[in-house]
């Protein structure tokens, strides 16, 4: 069967669909191969081939050459098979060429639907896997169409569903209008692959705060909750991970000029910045702000409470229509009861006050970090102190024998000598050292010395050292000149005194 004018569709249709012509090509052979089994048996052996090139489509059935045949649905003689392929033998596999015009209208509606049908998956995973990344995100679309419940915006691949209630009230559209829309869901349903976007998701509006502050962008500012009504008012908690940034003053800006562009891009919807706390009383007087709350009642349950406001900020608390105590409700988690001081007293209500409740807080705060601090403390390896240990130095000793010298008697001088003026020449005499105790050699002492006293005597060394006087050149110089003044036989005339002893 020539199929050129269809395979040239299939191009078209990858074009336009984005589905490659292959994945078309291998969904046309399974229709066309479930289609011929409705036609002749579902267990019919069949094979489909479609040539791109060519733009030709054949299909055949298979059966196994055999002499004798038991089941002719798989099966065919020898002689029947040599009719078609002379060469073939036993033990082959015969492909029998048929028309596919031979098909029934019945068996090429089927084709149609399984077509249709696969190429509809193929599609729907398609637009899942191009979508799925992108959820909890924001991206950028096309108005398509409008209708009374829903908004089809495009985004590409496909066109993403924004229902009624997910448009910001007294919001309009326009087609062809661009859109910034938060990605809710990607549903891979049996009729297809489809995109659910908002615009009033809490969601959208912590991506909007990632976009617009830096500080939340890196994390510096962690958003914890966001309780929203949208296009009338929002809450937002947030907390510094840094003691040197102010959570609130980073998400405001200078003058307001950071929540401001925010605002305006939810039409103009007011949004309260508070501060989070672990501890529940603090996190929920924040949520009632801008109402001044003097303490809270916390009830036995532990997710409801009574919360005790200022007479003059009863109406603070509750807002416009209830909106400002429907946030803090969303916002904490807390089903809030909200009274007067004046009432409270009457009916005898017992509650924390704020301040201590924040005096509670910070106490436990610097407990933890102590807590901390201690806890790193014994994370780090200690210093490992070794005891000093004594050195044990041998300092040997060899102790020579020494002979003793013999007392010697005074020499008399000869008489010629003293008249003469001779000085006798003065020799020591030394008896004579036997050779054994020459041989003999003193034991060694070995004295212990430790490591202190080694540091005493360097201390006691280098402080004689410092006694010793130092000179410098000139004051040298100075040390010459005076003993040449005072060296008074320097100007004796010896040869005068040595006539006079010869004269005598």
């Amino acid at each position: 069967m020539n199929a050129r004018e269809l395979l040239n569709a299939l191009d078209a249709f990858e074009q336009e669909k984005g589905i490659p012509k292959e994945v078309v090509i291998d969904a046309l052979k399974e229709a066309l191969e479930k289609a011929y089994k409705k036609n002749t048996d579902p267990d019919v052996l069949c094979r489909v081939d479609v040539n791109s090139e060519l733009g030709t489509i054949e299909m055949y059935e298979l059966k196994n050459v055999v002499n004798d045949v038991e089941d002719d649905l798989f099966e065919i003689e020898l002689e029947d098979a040599q009719k078609i392929n002379p060469n073939i033998k036993v033990g082959e596999v015969l492909e029998i060429e048929v028309d596919p015009d031979t098909l029934s209208r019945l068996a090429a509606l089927q084709a149609k639907q399984v077509l249709t049908q696969k190429i509809r998956e193929f599609e729907k995973q398609t637009v899942y896997d191009a979508y799925i990344d992108k959820k909890d995100d924001i991206i950028v679309g096309t108005v398509e169409r409008i209708e009374p419940a829903f908004i089809l915006v495009n985004v590409g691949k496909t066109n993403a569903v924004m229902k009624i209630n997910n448009i910001i009230p007294g919001e309009t559209f326009k087609v062809g209008q661009t859109v910034r829309v938060y990605v809710v869901d990607v549903d891979k349903s049996s009729q297809g692959a489809a995109v659910i976007v908002s615009r009033t998701a809490p969601g959208f509006l912590k991506r909007l705060f990632e976009s617009e502050i830096p500080e939340v962008y890196d994390g510096t500012v962690e958003i914890k909750h966001i309780a929203r009504e949208a296009g009338d008012r929002a809450k937002v908690s947030v907390f510094s991970r840094n003691k040197d940034v102010d959570a609130t003053g980073a998400c405001i800006g200078q003058k307001g000029l950071r929540i401001q562009k925010i605002s305006n891009q939810v039409l103009g919807e007011k949004i309260d910045v508070i501060n989070y706390y672990d501890d529940p009383i603090l996190y929920i007087a924040e949520a009632l702000k801008p109402s001044e709350v003097v303490g809270v009642s916390m009830n036995e349950d532990g997710k409801s409470c009574i919360a005790i406001v200022k007479d003059d900020s009863f109406s603070l608390a509750i807002g416009k229509k209830g909106v400002n105590a429907r946030l803090a409700v969303n916002l904490t988690g807390y089903k809030i009861d909200i009274k007067t001081l004046t009432s409270a007293v009457e009916e005898g209500v017992e509650y924390t006050t704020i301040e201590q409740a924040r005096a509670n807080y910070e106490y436990e705060l610097q407990q933890k970090e102590e807590k901390y601090t201690k806890a790193e403390e014994k994370v780090e390896e200690p210093l490992k102190i070794v005891e000093e240990q004594p050195i044990k130095v041998e300092v040997k000793v060899e102790e020579k024998n020494v002979e003793e010298k013999p007392k010697e008697k005074p020499l008399k001088m000869p008489k010629f000598l003293k008249e003469d003026n001779v000085k006798p020449s003065k020799k020591e005499e030394t008896r004579p050292v036997s050779k054994k105790k020459k041989e003999e050699e003193k034991e060694t002492k070995r004295t212990i010395i430790s490591s202190k006293e080694l540091e005493d005597i360097k201390k006691k060394t280098e402080e004689a050292r410092s006694y010793m006087p130092v000179y410098t050149d000139d004051e040298l110089e100075e040390l010459d000149e005076e003993n040449e003044e005072d060296s008074y036989y320097d100007d004796v005339d010896y040869d005068e005194y040595d006539k006079y002893y010869d004269e005598d």
